[in-house]
Formats: C-alpha cells, structure tokens, sequence
C-alpha cells in the first residue's frame, strides 16, 4: 500500500487511523507487514487486515497492487 502523508482525517475510525499511521511513516507496505507492525496494539486477522485496506482504498487513502499472493 503507499500514500502520501497528510493531516489526520476525521472520517477514519481508530483502526484505520492505526493502520494509515503506519503506512505514513514507512511508505509502501504489504498487508502482513503492515499486520505484524500492529500486532503488538491491534492484533487482527489477515482478512481484517485486508478488510481494513480496502476500506482505506475506498476512501482514497491508498491504493494497492498484488504481486503474485501478496496483497
């Protein structure tokens, strides 16, 4: 996933703001790595992770690519 950094949104609940969070400040992430990063606060399942992402795309937060099975 990758983004730009941008203000904090109001419209994001608190695992997506967790999870935009991360993907701020390290740039292009896969889902697992993006998983496991929160793990230690916010353990989720790979579907939630997935569903959390698409969510995210939807709103225009990031975007994805899949190569090969990683999301």
């Amino acid at each position: 996933m990758t983004n730009t950094p941008k203000a904090k949104p109001k419209n994001l609940g608190e695992v997506e703001q967790a999870v935009m969070d991360h993907v701020w400040s390290h740039g292009p992430v896969s889902a697992e790595q993006c998983r496991e990063a929160l793990a230690a606060e916010r353990p989720m399942k790979e579907s939630t992770i997935r569903t959390v992402l698409r969510r995210l795309e939807e709103k225009g937060y990031v975007r994805h690519e899949v190569e090969g099975r990683t999301f």
